[in-house]
């Protein structure tokens, strides 16, 4: 009886185990690195398999620095799991009410009319504190005349990010940090590389207004979701957030 109850919560503990680790690689760019990993481990077997002792001796020594390589890339990805792993509230997010959510999506479009730059990101599970403390603390009630006014050019709070937190914008000009992966970024502005490396860095939903275009755009989960219109802004918003009436 023992047996099988120890059996049975090795069991549970592999399978979220193994669901955390899918979630990691869909929500990153691990699967490429991994495709490569696993050529390489086809590769060592052959090299035992046809007895190619000098290629199989050279694949044992290399895979303790390919381990390390793979840590050192996706270092930021990493620490975004492990974040989401020892966060206190697994089954719950910051709630963002309805308001809320109409208040940000008017002032992405009307920014998006004018050409006026912007970059709005919504915390979710993951505290985006060390980001808010390199800006300028607000902790100011959310509306769309606010937004807009935070990013109009030459103003004092322009460059840089707005940190919204539930129903309050905590900080605005903040910094946020560059995505390092040039393969999704080439081509791209800084606010949208910023809005990448928040999005790799953290659980956050960051929306991006383009200053030459006029395009919407949202990062989130380490992807890009380009030139949205305001329902499929709207409805991502109201997907991807825990709503309650506010």
């Amino acid at each position: 009886m023992f047996r099988i109850i120890t059996a049975g919560i090795e069991l549970t503990l592999l399978i979220i185990l193994a669901y955390y680790l899918l979630v990691f690689i869909r929500a990153t760019g691990a699967v490429q690195a991994l495709k490569g990993i696993a050529l390489l481990g086809l590769a060592f077997g052959l090299a035992k398999l046809i007895h190619l002792d000098v290629l199989f001796s050279l694949f044992s020594r290399s895979f303790p620095y390919l381990f390390l390589a793979f840590i050192i890339i996706f270092a930021p990805e990493l620490r975004r799991a492990l974040a989401e792993l020892g966060r206190r509230r697994i089954f719950s997010s910051v709630s963002t009410g309805d308001r809320v959510i109409d208040d940000v999506v008017n002032a992405a479009m009307e920014l998006s009319r004018k050409k006026i730059g912007g970059l709005i990101a919504l915390q979710r599970d993951i505290g985006l504190g060390v980001w808010a403390q390199s800006g300028v603390y607000m902790n100011s009630e959310i509306s769309t005349k606010l937004l807009v006014s935070i990013f109009v050019p030459f103003g004092p709070l322009h460059d840089g990010g707005v940190i919204i937190q539930g129903d309050r914008i905590v900080a605005a000009a903040c910094l946020f940090p560059f995505s390092q992966k040039r393969y999704l970024t080439d081509g791209l502005g800084m606010r949208h590389k910023a809005a990448l490396g928040l999005a790799e860095a953290s659980d956050a939903l960051v929306i991006v207004i383009s200053e030459e275009k006029g395009t919407v755009s949202m990062a989130f989960r380490a992807k890009l979701i380009r030139d949205l219109q305001e329902e499929e802004l709207r409805n991502l918003l109201k997907e991807n957030l825990h709503l309650k009436r506010i």
